[in-house]
């Protein structure tokens, strides 16, 4: 008898959940104008085949542009260093690196939206450790890259016609 009381407030609970729009995070489904899509930029990149494997995986099927196809055009991520914070001897001990990227969405009839997106992160120097300080640096890109694909399709999904 508990059970049944257990699985029918689980089901209730479930139920008063979707009704209500919940989703849970990472559900990516993009508008319907956005299942046709074409994606422009750096084809040979490890950022834009991230971008586009996202899109894909939230339901876009990712077409050659024309007249009436959604355009999608991604920039590169751009990344600047500058010195976070500095030892008594004035070097260098913490940096904050900034990735940032725009993208634009050309809707047929529609104005261009142009979005930006922006990550800040701080790593240690390790002079002492320069291959691992290196290696430090190309990981943080790599998240950078993930999560900034992710964020554009994050941002898509917030769009609404």
């Amino acid at each position: 008898m508990l059970t049944r009381i257990k699985a029918g407030l689980l089901i209730l609970l479930t139920l008063l959940l979707t009704g209500c729009g919940f989703q849970l995070r990472g559900g990516d489904n993009l508008a319907p104008e956005l299942q046709r899509l074409a994606l422009v930029g750096d084809d040979k990149t490890q950022f834009y085949r991230l971008v586009a494997a996202r899109l894909q995986r939230a339901g876009a099927q990712l077409v050659e542009p024309d007249a009436l196809t959604p355009v999608l055009t991604i920039s590169g991520l751009g990344q600047g260093n500058s010195v976070a914070s500095v030892n008594s001897r004035a070097d260098a001990l913490e940096y904050a690196t900034r990735f940032n990227t725009r993208f634009t969405l050309d809707m047929p009839d529609e104005p261009r939206q142009v979005f930006n997106v922006t990550f800040n992160r701080s790593f240690l120097d390790k002079s002492e450790q320069a291959l691992a300080s290196g290696r430090e640096q190309q990981q943080l890109r790599e998240q950078m890259e993930f999560e900034a694909a992710a964020q554009i399709v994050r941002q898509l999904n917030r769009l609404s016609f």
